[in-house]
């Protein structure tokens, strides 16, 4: 299952970029969907249970997401 973060600006994505990096989390940074674009142009996209680890490394950096959505079909769905 594919997870999107959304951060609410391009600067808050490549901070998270850069923490994901140096912590060894897999992840990949992706345009941001068209349902989603109200939140950034950039999102990074986590793969299963790896949302996890992501979202604990960024909040323990103070960087967490604003949000975290999960495709469904063709919809985001907020987690």
């Amino acid at each position: 299952m594919k997870f999107i973060l959304a951060f609410g600006s391009t600067h808050k994505v490549l901070k998270a970029e850069s923490i994901l990096k140096a912590h060894d989390v897999a992840f990949r940074l992706d345009p941001a969907p068209k349902q989603l674009t109200t939140y950034c142009d950039l999102v990074i996209r986590v793969e299963g249970e790896t949302v996890q680890r992501a979202s604990e490394v960024l909040k323990a950096e103070g960087a967490g997401p604003k949000a975290i959505y999960k495709k469904q079909g063709e919809e985001y769905v907020k987690v």
